[in-house]
C-alpha cells in the first residue's frame, strides 16, 4: 500500500529550482556583514577618503594612492578567492549533477518499486476480495444448509409420525391377519373335527350294529355248544371202558417180565461175579499201569520241571538282565527328563517374563495413550485459542486498512489543495504541516498494517503447524492405541504359552517324582531276580538229583505192570461165555419189556383218550360258560355303542355350532382387516411424497455440504495466496523504505552540496561586486 504520493523526477526538479534561489538570496542576505566584515580595512581606508573629502571638500592625493594600493591587493586577493570559488562551484556543480543522476536513478527504482507495489497490493485486494467473497459464500451456503436441514427436521418430523402411523397399522393389520389365521386354524380344527366326529359316529354306528350281530351270533354258539356237551359226554363214557380193558392187559404183561426177570437176574449174577473178577484184575492192572505212567509221569514231570527250571532261570536270567537295562534306561530317562525340565523351566521362565514385559508394555503404551490424549486436548483448545486470535487479528487489520484507505483519501485532497495555492502562504504551510502529519500517521497506520499482517502470518503459521501437531498426535494415538490393541491380544496367547509352560514343568517334576519312584522298584526288581536266579541253580541241582531216583522207580512199575497183563488175559478168556448166556436172558426180558411197554401204551392212550373226553366235556362247558360272558360283554358294549353315539351326534351338533360362529368371526375379522388396509395404502399416499422430499433434501443437503467443503478448499487456498502475496507486499514495502531512505539521504546530501555551491556564488557575487567597486564595499 502507498504511504504517500509518487514525485516525478520534474516536480523535484522545479522544487529545487524554487528553493535555491530562496537559499542564495537569503545566503547573500545573511552573508553580506561578513563581507563587509572581511573588507573593513580597504572600507576605512574608502570611508577615511570620502569623509575626509566629505569634511574638507577636497580629496587627499596620499590617501587616494594608498587606497588604490590598497584596493589593488585587494583586488588581487578577491581575483584569486574568486578563481578558488569558481573552482569549487565547478566541483560542487559537478557533484550536484552526478548526484541528480543518482536521484533519478533512485526514482526510477521508486517508480519501479511503486509499480511493483500497486501490483502486488491489487492482487492482494483482489485476494481479499476473492477471500470475502468465498467468505460470503460459505456464509449464504451455510444459510441455505441451515435452511434445508431445518426443511429436512420439518419433512422427519412430519414424516415420522406418519411412519409411525403406518408401522402401527401394519403391525395392527398383521394381528388382524394372525386371528384370522387363527379363527381359520380353529376353523379348520373345528372342520377336522367334526370330520372325525362324524367318522367316529358312523363308527359307532357300525360298531353298534355290529354288537347287535354278535350277540345274535353268540346266543347261536352257545346253542351249538350245549348239543356238542351231550357227545362229548357220551364218548367220555366209552373212554372209560377203554381203560379199564388196558389195565387188565397190563397187568397180565407185568406178571410175564417178572418171571424173566428173575431168570435174567440169575444169569446176570454169574456175569457180575465173572465180570467183577475180570474188573478186579482189570483195575489191579490199571494200578500197576497208573503206578508205572505215575512212575513215567513223575520222571517226565521232573525232565519237564527241570526243562521248566532251566527255562526260568533263563527267564530270570533275562529278567535280571532286563531289570538292569530298564534301570539304566530308567536313570537315563531321569537324566533326559531333567534336562527336558530345565528347557521347560526356561520356556516357562521366558513366557513369564514375556508376559511380564508384555503387561509393562500395555501400562506403558496406556501411559502414552493419555498423554497423548491430554496432548490432542490441550492442541485442539490450542487450536481455538490460535483461530479466535486469528479473527480477531483479521478484524483489527480489517479496521486498519479502512483507516488507510481514510487517510490516503485526506493525503491526496490535502495535495490537491496544496497544488491548488499559489505561493507560500500561511494556509499553504498549514497544509504541509497538515500533510505531513496525516503521512506520518499513514505511514504508522501502514506499518501497524504491515505488524498486524504478519501477526496474522504468523498466528497462520502457528495454527498451521498446531494443525500438523494434532494431525501428528492423533496418528500417534492411534498407532499407540492400535499397539495396545495388539498388546492386549497379546495376552491371551502368551497367558496361555505361560499356562502350557508352567504346567510342562508341573508334568516334567511329576515324570521324573514317578521315575525316581520307579527307580527304587527297579532296583528292588533287580536284587529279586538275581535272588531267584541263585535260588533257581539251587532248584535245578535238586531236582536232577531227584529224577535219577524217580527213573528207577519208574523201572520197577513197568514189570509189576506186564506181570498183572498176564492175570487179566486169564480172566478175559472165560467171559465170553457167561456173557452169551446173560445176553439171551437180556433179550427175553426185552421182549417181554416190549410187550409190556405196548400194554402200558395202549393204556396210556386209553387214559389219554379219557382225559381228552373229559377235558373236552370241561372245555365245552367252559366254552358254554365263556360264549355266556361274552354275550354279557357284547350286550353291554351294543349298549355303550348305543350311548356313544348319541353323544357323538351332540358333538357334532356342536361342532356345526361353532363352525358357524368362527364363519361369522372370520368374515368381521376380513372387513376389519379390509379397513386396515385401506388405512394403510393411505398412509403410504402420505408418506411417499414425504419420503422423496427428505431424500431430495438429503441430496441437497449433500451437494450443499459438498460446495461448503470445496469453497473451504478454495479459502485455504486464498488464504495461502494472501499470506504470499502479504510476504511480497512487505518484502516491496521494504525495498520501498530503503529506496526512500536513499533518496532522502541523497537529497540531503545534494541540497548540502547545494548550499555550500550557494555559498561560493554568494561569495563570488560579493567578491565581483567589491571587484567592480574598486575594491571597496559600499
Amino acid at each position: 500500500m502507498r504511504t504517500s504520493p509518487s514525485k516525478s523526477v520534474l516536480s523535484r526538479r522545479l522544487a529545487a529550482a524554487v528553493v535555491l534561489p530562496g537559499l542564495l538570496t537569503s545566503s547573500l542576505v545573511l552573508i553580506q556583514p561578513a563581507a563587509a566584515a572581511g573588507t573593513t580595512s580597504n572600507s576605512s581606508i574608502c570611508n577615511g577618503v570620502v569623509n575626509q573629502q566629505a569634511h574638507r571638500g577636497g580629496v587627499q592625493e596620499n590617501l587616494l594612492k594608498a587606497a588604490s594600493k590598497r584596493n589593488a591587493d585587494a583586488i588581487a586577493r578577491l581575483q584569486a578567492e574568486k578563481e578558488k570559488l569558481q573552482s569549487q562551484e565547478a566541483v560542487l556543480a559537478a557533484e550536484i549533477g552526478a548526484m541528480d543522476k543518482t536521484l533519478a536513478a533512485l526514482d526510477a527504482q521508486g517508480q519501479q518499486l511503486d509499480k511493483e507495489f500497486a501490483d502486488v497490493d491489487s492482487a492482494l485486494s483482489a485476494l481479499k476480495l476473492k477471500v470475502g467473497e468465498t467468505n460470503s459464500a460459505i456464509a449464504d451456503g451455510e444459510e441455505v444448509l441451515a435452511v434445508l436441514q431445518g426443511q429436512h427436521a420439518d419433512a422427519a418430523s412430519r414424516l415420522a409420525p406418519l411412519e409411525a402411523d403406518l408401522a402401527a397399522a401394519l403391525a395392527a393389520s398383521e394381528v388382524l391377519k394372525g386371528e384370522v389365521a387363527l379363527l381359520a386354524a380353529d376353523q379348520d380344527a373345528n372342520n377336522a373335527a367334526i370330520a372325525v366326529a362324524l367318522g367316529e359316529l358312523e363308527t359307532l354306528q357300525q360298531a353298534a350294529a355290529d354288537a347287535t350281530d354278535a350277540v345274535a351270533g353268540k346266543d347261536a354258539e352257545i346253542g351249538q355248544a350245549q348239543g356238542d356237551l351231550a357227545e362229548l359226554a357220551i364218548q367220555a363214557g366209552q373212554a372209560a371202558d377203554a381203560v379199564t380193558s388196558a389195565e387188565a392187559a397190563v397187568a397180565e404183561a407185568e406178571t410175564q417180565l417178572a418171571t424173566m426177570v428173575a431168570a435174567g437176574t440169575t444169569a446176570d449174577e454169574a456175569l457180575k461175579a465173572q465180570t467183577v473178577l475180570v474188573a478186579n484184575a482189570q483195575e489191579a492192572l490199571a494200578g500197576r499201569e497208573a503206578q508205572a505212567e505215575e512212575a513215567d509221569a513223575a520222571v517226565t514231570d521232573k525232565a519237564t520241571q527241570i526243562a521248566t527250571a532251566q527255562g526260568e532261570m533263563t527267564a530270570l536270567e533275562s529278567a535280571a538282565a532286563d531289570a538292569k537295562a530298564a534301570l539304566d534306561a530308567k536313570n537315563a530317562a531321569i537324566a533326559a527328563a531333567q534336562v527336558e525340565l530345565a528347557t521347560l523351566q526356561q520356556e516357562a521362565a521366558e513366557a513369564a517374563a514375556a508376559m511380564t514385559a508384555n503387561d509393562e508394555m500395555i501400562a506403558a503404551v496406556a501411559a502414552e495413550i493419555s498423554a497423548l490424549q491430554g496432548q490432542v486436548s490441550a492442541t485442539g483448545a490450542a487450536i481455538t485459542a490460535k483461530r479466535a486470535e486469528i479473527s480477531k487479528a483479521q478484524e483489527e487489520l480489517t479496521v486498519l486498512e479502512g483507516q488507510a484507505t481514510a487517510l490516503d483519501a485526506e493525503f491526496k485532497e490535502i495535495t490537491q489543495q496544496i497544488s491548488a495555492i499559489r505561493g507560500n502562504t500561511d494556509e499553504k504551510k498549514i497544509l504541509l504541516d497538515l500533510r505531513q502529519s496525516k503521512q506520518a500517521e499513514l505511514a504508522l497506520v501502514d506499518q501497524q498494517i504491515t505488524d498486524k499482517a504478519a501477526q496474522i502470518s504468523g498466528l497462520q503459521g502457528d495454527l498451521a503447524a498446531l494443525n500438523t501437531q494434532i494431525n501428528t498426535l492423533n496418528a500417534q494415538l492411534a498407532a499407540r492405541q492400535q499397539e495396545s490393541s495388539t498388546l492386549q491380544q497379546n495376552v491371551a496367547p502368551l497367558q496361555a504359552a505361560l499356562t502350557a509352560a508352567n504346567a510342562g514343568v508341573t508334568a516334567k517334576e511329576s515324570d521324573i517324582a514317578d521315575l525316581e519312584a520307579q527307580v527304587s522298584d527297579l532296583e528292588d526288581a533287580l536284587k529279586k531276580a538275581d535272588s531267584a536266579v541263585s535260588a533257581e541253580q539251587a532248584d535245578l541241582l535238586l531236582l536232577e538229583e531227584q529224577r535219577a531216583v524217580l527213573e528207577q522207580a519208574a523201572a520197577d512199575a513197568a514189570a509189576e505192570v506186564a506181570a498183572q497183563q498176564k492175570v487179566v488175559t486169564d480172566l478175559e478168556a472165560a467171559l465170553p461165555g457167561l456173557e452169551s448166556a446173560a445176553q439171551n436172558v437180556q433179550q427175553a426180558i426185552a421182549d417181554q419189556e416190549a410187550v409190556l411197554a405196548t400194554r402200558n401204551l395202549e393204556l396210556a392212550q386209553a387214559q389219554d383218550d379219557l382225559a381228552a373226553a373229559d377235558t373236552a366235556v370241561d372245555g365245552k362247558e367252559s366254552e358254554i360258560r365263556a360264549l355266556q360272558d361274552e354275550l354279557s360283554v357284547l350286550q353291554t358294549a351294543l349298549d355303550d355303542a348305543n350311548k356313544a353315539a348319541a353323544a357323538k351326534e351332540a358333538e357334532v351338533a356342536s361342532l356345526n355350532t361353532l363352525a358357524e360362529s368362527l364363519a361369522v368371526q372370520i368374515t368381521a375379522a376380513n372387513a376389519r382387516i379390509t379397513a386396515k388396509e385401506a388405512e394403510i395404502v393411505s398412509l403410504q399416499e402420505r408418506v411417499a411424497p414425504l419420503a422423496d422430499q427428505l431424500s431430495k433434501l438429503n441430496g441437497e443437503i449433500s451437494a450443499v455440504e459438498a460446495n461448503l467443503a470445496s469453497l473451504q478448499l478454495q479459502l485455504t487456498a486464498l488464504d495461502k495466496q494472501v499470506t504470499d502475496a502479504q510476504a511480497t507486499l512487505r518484502a516491496l514495502e521494504a525495498q520501498k523504505k530503503q529506496n526512500k531512505d536513499a533518496i532522502t539521504e541523497q537529497r540531503a546530501v545534494v541540497t548540502g552540496v547545494q548550499a555550500q555551491l550557494g555559498a561560493v556564488q554568494v561569495k563570488i557575487n560579493v567578491i565581483d561586486g567589491t571587484i567592480a567597486l574598486g575594491g571597496c564595499a559600499v
